[in-house]
């Protein structure tokens, strides 16, 4: 995912955002089947942009292709390409293949480093977008697919938006159309998922969604079914075929945003969802959500999509109120609350120049200051005295999908230190197995990427220390030491973390 200026907008016009919406559909010019083309349900819609993939091959006036080994910031084991073999049209429909093939790419997004080092991945597949091609605020997107089922299968629709106008991901926003993830081919009840993204800039980042459940015979792996989501400025909808099945509200998301002056604040409104975004369409193979591929998986697998068609509603542009069809039998998701933030801190800009750099001693040292992500639940950070030590820091986990964090006010150029050290001591650990990780982040997507720690047994303090030129190194690490922002990312294993209590003391950076 691209990195873009932190240009947020924090008190959005209501009269211009109508204005800026109807530009917004505009810029890509309406088809020539938009008298004959409707949408699957609703009425008052109309077609602004669409693409049946009846051609002989993809059109590269609509679609453009991400080549890379990055692995999607999720650990993903494909290379995405943009040779033929990996999408294709057939038969009138886009076909983006999966193959189990061995291939030398990039290891990051060629908008974060176009010169970086390359590394082999166990697979290939394709993304295709629509960025700068068409890019849209509000409306209605219908795609017609066939996803494919197996272990380690991760076919995705979606959006992101086209220039990041509120920071990084997920600060700018992420609306996931349907996911499906490692679908079984022998359940009769397969689950695809949407969701939105949003929040701050990782680790600050959250998410909220809904799954549905195919039933009497249907089968999204076997046959292909319409995926759906209208997007208005107050409400996002979420419709498979001809049901509206989930429906999430701006009261429950939110955008953290830095200002011209560095400062993050709130932005307001129905940010991050209010600002142009572009489709993408990719098969994923493995990752942290649907693991990896087994022997029962059979290559090559596929990703069908018969169209892609994006629909306005002139009468009301911006609510959609006029077009919409809206069922009182949909889940409504509240979303996630925004957590407290890290704003600009008064401190010495010559901190830097320090011998060892604290980032916690009794207390969060100015510029860091702890924080907490969470998808469900909660991850309490509190300051507690412990005899021998002062203060420490005690981080709970009520949540199995969480971390706490150190973070800076900007990326702090650390090329001149060594190590990262800490002291770590587990408290309470209830799991019948799990371990613990960590990172250093140094704006997201650059990253050291998960890292193990070897505890000691609970109870017992253990010393930690990384030196950076070992985390430089890890495989898949992308860790820049010379702008660090994030020194400590930690947490459980992901979906096995409740009950577990940490201390920390003593994280400081060392020359």
């Amino acid at each position: 995912m691209k990195r873009a200026q932190d240009l947020p907008v924090f008190c959005p016009n209501k009269g211009l955002r109508a204005a800026v919406a109807l530009a917004a559909l505009a810029v890509a010019p309406v088809q020539a089947q938009a008298q004959t083309i409707e949408a699957s349900v609703g009425s008052g819609w109309q077609l602004q942009w669409n693409d049946e993939f009846d051609q002989a091959d993809v059109d590269p006036t609509k679609w453009g292709w991400e080549s890379n080994c990055w692995g999607g910031g999720n650990n993903e084991l494909q290379c995405y390409t943009d040779r033929k073999k990996n999408s294709f049209i057939e038969d009138g429909k886009l076909i983006i293949r999966a193959h189990k093939e061995t291939y030398f790419g990039s290891s990051e997004l060629k908008e974060v480093n176009p010169d970086a080092e390359k590394k082999y991945l166990p697979y290939t597949s394709a993304r295709l977008r629509t960025l700068n091609k068409g890019d849209w605020t509000y409306g209605r997107f219908e795609i017609r697919a066939k996803l494919p089922a197996g272990q380690g299968m991760w076919p995705a629709i979606w959006m992101l938006p086209s220039d990041q106008r509120y920071g990084g991901w997920a600060a700018g926003g992420e609306i996931d159309i349907v996911e499906g993830v490692s679908m079984d081919p022998a359940d009769p009840n397969k689950v695809v998922y949407g969701t939105l993204h949003y929040g701050a800039q990782w680790p600050g980042n959250v998410h909220s969604g809904e799954g549905y459940t195919f039933q009497d015979g249907k089968d999204p792996t076997t046959g292909f079914h319409t995926y759906a989501i209208e997007w208005g400025d107050d409400e996002i909808r979420w419709y498979i075929d001809e049901t509206h099945f989930a429906t999430q509200r701006a009261s429950g998301w939110y955008s953290h945003a830095k200002d011209s002056a560095g400062v993050k604040r709130e932005v307001g409104g129905s940010a991050p969802f209010d600002q142009p975004f572009h489709l993408l369409l990719n098969l994923a193979v493995g990752g942290n959500w649907p693991g990896s591929p087994d022997d029962s998986v059979e290559f090559p697998k596929q990703m069908e999509v018969d169209f892609v068609r994006v629909f306005s509603c002139p009468d009301s542009p911006e609510s959609l109120s006029s077009c919409a069809s809206i069922s009182e039998l949909a889940t409504v998701n509240v979303g996630k609350k925004a957590p407290r933030l890290i704003n600009a801190i008064d401190f010495d800009p010559d901190f830097i120049k320090a011998q060892v750099v604290d980032v916690f001693a009794d207390e969060s040292i100015a510029p860091f200051q702890e924080n907490y992500f969470s998808n469900d639940g909660s991850v309490d950070i509190e300051t507690i005295a412990v005899e021998g030590r002062g203060n420490v820091a005690q981080v709970t986990f009520n949540t199995n999908q969480g971390g706490a964090y150190w973070q800076g006010t900007e990326g702090f150029d650390f090329g001149d230190f060594k190590a990262l050290e800490f002291d770590l001591r587990v408290v309470s650990d209830p799991r019948a197995s799990g371990g613990m990780m960590f990172k250093v982040d140094c704006q997201y997507p650059c990253s050291t990427g998960d890292v193990p720690l070897e505890t000691a047994p609970v109870g017992e303090w253990r010393a930690m220390r990384f030196e950076f030129s070992e985390l430089v190194r890890r495989a898949g690490s992308t860790l820049d030491i010379r702008n660090i922002d994030t020194p400590l990312v930690i947490l459980p294993t992901w979906d096995n973390q409740q009950g577990v209590v940490l201390q920390i003391d003593n994280l400081r950076i060392v020359r």
